[in-house]
Formats: C-alpha cells, structure tokens, sequence
C-alpha cells in the first residue's frame, strides 16, 4: 500500500509541469484574445462613425471569440434613469428595436446588473433563486445561460453588455467572463469615440446642407433680382417709347426689339379692329414659317377669342383643345398654309381703351421645348396697354396731344427725379438730422408756447445740481408760478381763449427773465422759472416781483380786457437739497402758500415751512385713519322761518373729534389735498340717510359738499350708489354746493345737479352772493334753496346795492320756486331787515334763540 501511495505522489509530481504548462498557455491564449479583440475595437471606433454599423460590427468580433449569437446593449441615462436598447440580436426573442420599452429591461437581469453595478454570470438555478428573492421578474425566453458585463465610464454606469446562450451544452467560463470584461471596458471609449465621430459628421452635413441652401436662395435670389432689373429697364424703355414722336411702323419694332430682351418674340404679330369691328388688319407681322398676313374677316381663332373675353390668355396645347373642344376655336388651316406647323404655346392680350378692345398683340412659340409662363403673360399685358395708348393717340390727334403733353411731363419728372437722385440722397442726411433737431424740441418744448416742457425743464435743473456739485458759489433759485383766475377765463370764454392767454402769458415771462434763465410750462396753468448765475438771494425776489408788476397789466383777448394775477413759491437751492425733485416739490409748496395767503403775491419757501408740510402729513395720515375708524360725526344748526317761528331743517356741520388733538371742525382742505373729501362726506350722507329712514320726523337735514362729486362719471356714481336706497326719504336731504366750486364746473359737470334732482334729493346754493353772484346757475338749474352768504349778509344794513341785488334775488325766487335763506344772522337789526325784504328763513345765533327748548330737543333727541 505503501509503495502504491509513492508511485502516485511520484506520478502527480511528473504531471505537475504538465499542468502549469496548460494554465500558461491558457492564459496567453486569452491575453492574446484579448489583445486581438481590442485591437480589432480599436480599429472599428476609428473607421466607423455610424452607432447603426459600430453594434453589428461588436456583434461580429464577440462571435470570433465566444459563443455571442445572442447579444444586446442597453444604455442608462445616469440623470433620469431611462434604459435606451441600443443594439438586440437574439434567435428566440428577435424583435424590432422600437418595439421593445424600458420596462422591458428595468425589472429583468439587465436592470438588476445596473442596480448591482456588478458583472452578472446567470445560470438557470442562478436565475430562479433571484426570481424567488423578487429581485427580477422574468422576460421573454429563459436562456440557459446569461452573462452581463456593466460598461462604466469611470466611476459612473452607463450601461450594460450581455450575451446568453439557450444551448444547455455549452456553460460561459471564466475566460468568457475575462474576455467579455475586458472588451465591455473599452467599448465605453468606442462608443463616446464613434458617438463622437458621428456627431461630428452630422454636423459637418448639416452644415453643409445649410451652406448649400443659403447658396442656393443667393443664386435664385440673384436670379430673381436680375430679372426684375432687366424687366424695369423694359418697362421704362417702353414707357418712353409711346411718349416719342416716332410713327407707328418704327413704335411696332422698337417694342419687338424691348420684347425680345425679356422673352422668346421671334414669332409676333399686332392685329387692329377696323372700324366696323368686323376685319382684322395686321400693321406688324413677324412669323419664322408665315409671310405677313393680310386684312380679313373675323374667325374663330385665338385673336377673336382674346377679343371676346377682353382679358390677356395664355393658351398652350392643353387649353387648346379644350377650347376647340368647347367650340370656343376653330384651328382650321389654309390650304395655303398647310406646311405651316400648329403653335405649342401662344400669347396674345387685347389693347384696350376705355375698356373698348381695339385688337390684340400675340406672340407664339412652335417649339416644343419652350412653353410660355405667366411671367410673360403679365409682361405682355402691359405691352398691350402702352401700345394701345399710342394707337389712340393716331386716332385722335387733340386727345394724343394731350395725351403727349402729360406723358413728356411724367417722363421729365421721371427722369429729373434719377437726376437727382445723388442730390437727394445727399441732402437726406441733413433733412434727417433737421428732423432730429425737430422732433427733439417737440419732446422738449410745449406745442402751444414753445417753451420749455416738464422733461426739459427737470433735466435743466438736475444739470444745475451737477455743476453745483464742482462749482461750491454757484447760486440758483426756482420760481413756481400759477395764474389766477386761469380757469375762470377758460371756462368763460372758451378754451381757444385760454390758449391765446397761456400764450400772452409765456412770451411776457419771457421778456421779464434774462437770456440764460430757463422758463418752463409744466401743464395748464403752472411755470416754472430757473434763475442762474445769482449774486443773491435778493435776485430771485425781483425777478418775482416784476413778474407779479407784469402778470397784473390788462390783456386784450378777443376785444375784451382780462385780468389776471400770478402767485409765486420761490425756492434756493441749499446743500442740503438731495435732489432735484426736491427743490420742486418746495417751491411748489411755497406757491400754493402764496395761494392761501390771498394770490397775486410771492412767499419763499423755509424750513418753518417744511415743518408745515409734515405736519399737513401727519393731518393727512390721520384723516384716512379716521375715515376708516368712521371718527366723523355731524353737528346740527336750525333753519327757522323767524315770522312763523317754525324750523324748516337742519343745517348738518361735520366734525371730527381727533383722538388727541380733540374735536376738529376746519378740516375740509386737509382732506380735499388728501383726498379723502368725498369718501368722508359720502360716510356723512348714508349716516343722515339712516337717521332720516329712523325718524319720521319732515324736517330737511341740509349738508354741504364738495364739488368733486359733480366733476366726472366715476365720482358721480359713487354718490348716485349711497342715494339710490333711500329714495323714501331722499326728499328731506338737501345737498348744497359752494357759489365759487359752481362757477368752476362746466355745463356736462352742471348736468349732474338735474340727476340727482329726478333721484328726489333736494339742491342748495350755498355762500351765495361770497364772490360773483351766479343768478344764472340760480335760474338755469333746479335748486331748492339758495343760502346766502354771512359775509353778504353782514353788509345789507349798510349797503344799498345789496340790499337791491336781494330784492333782484327773491323776486327770482317766487318766479323760479326756491326758497332764500339768510345765514349768519346774529342781530336784531339784520333780521328785522331781511323780514322787511322778504327773506324769512335764516340760520345764526340769534335765529337759534327764536326757538322754544322744546321746538329743538324732540328733533335733536330723536337724531341722537
């Protein structure tokens, strides 16, 4: 036993090289495999550049080295994930590319090898224990076994190689694994080198491609371009052609030889009516088989045919015989002309005058290789027009005349306009440039008075900002001027009027400033004046000064004397001006102080001012704070007819009770500037509304308001809403409007009052007799009451012409059915005298007291 143990240890160390020997050479086999398929490789990802031949072509070179009859390439999208199949060849599932989804792959061994990022060597009991795990799903024909190769561009996967076999006699072995590694790591490079190569090429085509067609559209283009030159340089030869004093004969070859430079004319002819309209003559004839025709009779041939329809024909062999066909023509050949061949293609347009066919020019081709188009078509057609221009003017020698004389008079003005063509396109830079300068000074001028507009004007004066910025002594002030009585005037008597006076305006503050100020209209009736080069603040004073001297002269519009006046905010420019806009906005304060103050003056604006301002803010700030926390009530004044002493209503006050500054009565100018006037007074109208649709009491609640709700629709409609559920009570509400905002409104503006009068709301005049003492609005609109004025009041103990101007105003009273009421009545004497004029309702102190406690409280408690 011993002795058989060492002869086998001998017989396995005699074989030991043996086996070395085969390992060795297995593996160079496999290196030398290896290197040849990488080779090979290498080659295709440098000779192919099409996806579509490089697979195939991989396809082929596994064969040579393993079993790959079945083999596929799926590529993964590493953004979205997405399987693309590249490539599928397989003798059992072998389907269209475009018929298999990613589906197909996610959920079988290729997307389990992306998963893994491992190679994936599947036999069938491999293949049913990771079916059991869940981790595949199975897809298409089992194989027997399956080997797929991950293919990774460094560290990223981007897809999967695969081969399977369905023969159970052969198993994938290591050395397949190896080879199929190895390949599968440089298929990556020739796929993104191939990839690479073919979008290069694709590129290169399409390029090509473009560079081809754009080549193409420039030679057609060209083509196209030649063709309209050639053709305009016909056009105007014959053009003046017919306005020459050549005779017919030589007119007829002049227009063959111009045809024969755009189109095929070898055979032409031009064909006349005779004056019965019944023969043809033929004064020109060019035909290559035929000799001239002579004179005949109508027939049915191509001539007559353009005769009847009156319109140009292109008439080639299809046309032909459906016309024949149709009985529209008859080709019947002389038997003089029986050698002579039947046109291929043929022309012919009518020459008509006056819409009468006088004959047809007609040109045709016997060539078989040249067909007339529509191009020639519209060529002839207007052939036919200029020929039988020049037809007519043989006929009739005064209608050629002047024919003649407009046609040499269109040929010189053509022909002086090619002239100077140069010229003009010389002088088109300097009308350009002239139109520049123009159209800039209109963006930078005002239309009516060609001063200075708002954009000129802000750019002049951030220009001073600029140089005061590196000049410390330069000095400038603004001037904010508004005219008064602008509106009056323009309401009065027209806006043709008012122009003529912005006008007037403009050119005497032009003659007022020195050369190197800058005076400005920023809109209606607002200039702005801007003082440069000042010594001292003193200069923008005088200057003011002389405005206000000038602006007070009388001016004469239409024969009539208007007076005016101007108000002024003067603003100097500080170092602590930040901006332009700023030292506006001041002198703009500065101007409506001087408003305020009585016009036709001047006020400089200072920082007093500004804290003026602020607090004009905070007020404002305030009055929308309260308009929302509803902080507005009414105080109650009655109105009493002092014979009877009985009330006839109640004059309604709004107050305001401010949370800290207490109750405010004087608050209307705030709220106007903040503009929050009308929401307030509309607040107070549907709180009176409510108390009046409480209390049955008759007696009228009368509430002033502003004119703003009379000013445009929107405004209007606002009102007309908080009306419009109380019609009930809408007859014990009066409205009052002030003398001076009625005077401002035009008649569309005034129209309103009729609108809220058809409501059922009754209408009052309020501060009558303050200023001008309207009678006219008294009389022309449907006013129930017409208030006077305290001020008005107070002098009718003193003056005799008011005292006749109330008489004037009650005897209108009894005419036009509205009541007068005297306000601010608080002595004896002036009660007594209104008595005595007939004015027997009046508010005031005195009124008041007339009452019995009891005669006020109820109605009062009741409102309350």
């Amino acid at each position: 036993m011993k002795e058989l143990t060492q002869s086998a240890a001998r017989q396995s160390a005699s074989l030991a090289p043996d086996r070395r020997l085969k390992s060795l050479l297995e593996r160079y086999r496999l290196a030398y495999a290896v290197q040849k398929a990488l080779l090979n490789l290498s080659e295709l990802a440098s000779t192919l550049s099409d996806m579509s031949e490089f697979y195939p072509a991989i396809h082929q070179l596994l064969n040579q080295h393993l079993r790959a009859d079945n083999f596929y390439v799926v590529l993964v999208d590493h953004e979205t994930g997405v399987f693309s199949l590249e490539y599928f060849a397989d003798e059992k599932d072998q389907l269209d590319i475009n018929d298999l989804s990613a589906a197909d792959f996610v959920n079988g061994l290729t997307g389990y090898v992306v998963r893994t990022k491992k190679m994936l060597l599947c036999d069938e009991q491999r293949f049913q224990q990771l079916l059991q795990q869940g981790d595949i799903r199975s897809q298409g024909t089992p194989c027997h076994h399956w080997l797929g190769i991950p293919l990774n561009r460094g560290r990223q996967l981007i897809g999967v190689m695969v081969v399977q076999i369905y023969d159970n006699s052969y198993h994938y072995q290591q050395r397949d694994v190896d080879l199929l590694t190895a390949i599968a790591g440089h298929t990556v490079t020739a796929i993104d080198r191939v990839k690479s190569r073919e979008l290069l090429e694709q590129t290169v085509r399409e390029r090509t491609r473009q560079l081809q067609n754009t080549n193409h559209s420039l030679q057609r283009e060209i083509r196209e371009r030649t063709n309209a030159q050639q053709l305009q340089a016909a056009l105007y030869k014959i053009s003046e052609l017919t306005a020459t004093n050549a005779d017919m004969t030589g007119f007829y070859r002049e227009v063959h030889q111009i045809l024969a430079g755009l189109m095929q004319v070898d055979n032409c002819y031009i064909a006349l009516l005779d004056e019965t309209g019944k023969k043809l003559s033929f004064p020109f004839y060019v035909d290559q088989y035929s000799p001239p025709s002579q004179e005949r009779p109508l027939r049915k041939g191509f001539t007559e045919y353009v005769l009847r329809v009156g319109e140009a024909r292109l008439i080639n062999r299809e046309l032909s015989d459906l016309l024949v066909h149709q009985g529209e023509v008859l080709r019947l050949v002389p038997e003089s002309e029986q050698t002579v061949p039947l046109a291929t293609s043929w022309l012919g347009a009518p020459l008509l005058i006056d819409q009468q066919a006088l004959g047809v020019i007609a040109v045709q081709s016997y060539d078989e290789g040249y067909l007339y188009s529509d191009s020639e078509l519209n060529i002839l057609r207007f052939v036919s027009q200029h020929i039988a221009v020049a037809i007519q003017r043989k006929l009739n020698t005064e209608q050629q005349k002047l024919h003649q004389e407009e046609l040499e008079r269109k040929i010189f003005e053509r022909t002086r306009e090619l002239r100077q063509t140069n010229l003009f396109l010389r002088l088109q830079v300097e009308e350009r440039k002239k139109v520049e300068e123009r159209l800039f000074h209109e963006a930078n001028h005002d239309t009516l008075t060609g001063l200075a507009n708002r954009q000129m004007f802000m750019l002049q004066l951030k220009q001073q900002f600029t140089l005061r910025g590196r000049e410390t002594n330069l000095r400038f002030a603004l001037l904010f001027i508004d005219l008064d009585r602008f509106k009056l005037i323009n309401d009065t008597m027209g806006h043709h009027v008012g122009d003529c006076f912005l006008i007037e305006v403009s050119q005497r503050l032009q003659r007022t400033v020195r050369e190197h100020d800058l005076v400005a209209r920023l809109g209606g009736d607002e200039f702005v004046v801007l003082l440069t080069q000042l010594t001292d603040d003193g200069d923008a004073e005088d200057v003011a000064d002389r405005i206000i001297e000038i602006m007070r002269e009388p001016m004469v519009l239409q024969g009539q004397s208007v007076y005016s006046g101007a108000s002024i905010g003067i603003a100097s420019y500080k170092p602590d001006y930040g901006s332009a806009d700023a030292l506006l906005r001041d002198a703009d304060a500065a101007m409506y102080q001087a408003k305020a103050m009585g016009r036709n003056r001047f006020v400089i604006f200072t920082d007093s001012m500004r804290m003026q301002l602020l607090q004009e803010l905070s007020m404002e700030q305030a009055l929308h704070q309260a308009l929302s926390d509803k902080q507005f009530s009414v105080e109650y004044e009655p109105i009493v007819c002092s014979e009877k002493h009985h009330v006839l209503g109640y004059e309604a006050t709004m107050q305001w009770v401010h949370p800290n500054l207490g109750l405010q009565q004087d608050f209307n100018r705030q709220a106007a500037q903040a503009g929050v006037l009308p929401q307030i007074e509309l607040q107070i109208i549907q709180q009176l509304l409510d108390q009046l649709q409480q209390h049955p009491q008759p007696a009228v609640l009368c509430l002033q308001i502003s004119h703003q709700h009379l000013l445009n629709p929107v405004q209007f409609d606002r009102l007309h809403k908080v009306l419009l559920p109380y019609q009930q009570v809408l007859h014990r509400l009066s409205l009052g409007f002030a003398e001076y905002d009625l005077v401002k409104l035009n008649s569309s503006n005034l129209n309103y009052l009729n609108q809220l009068k058809r409501l059922g709301v009754r209408l009052a005049i309020e501060h009558f007799g303050a200023d001008t003492m309207p009678l006219g609005i008294a009389t022309q609109y449907p006013f129930d009451f017409v208030k006077l004025d305290p001020s008005f009041c107070r002098h009718l103990t003193k003056h005799q012409q008011k005292r006749q101007m109330l008489d004037i105003l009650i005897n209108l009273a009894q005419s036009y059915k509205f009541r007068v009421i005297a306000d601010g009545v608080d002595d004896g004497d002036l009660r007594q005298l209104l008595v005595e004029q007939g004015c027997c309702y009046m508010q005031g102190r005195l009124v008041k007291s007339l009452l019995q406690p009891e005669q006020e409280s109820v109605f009062l408690q009741q409102l309350a």
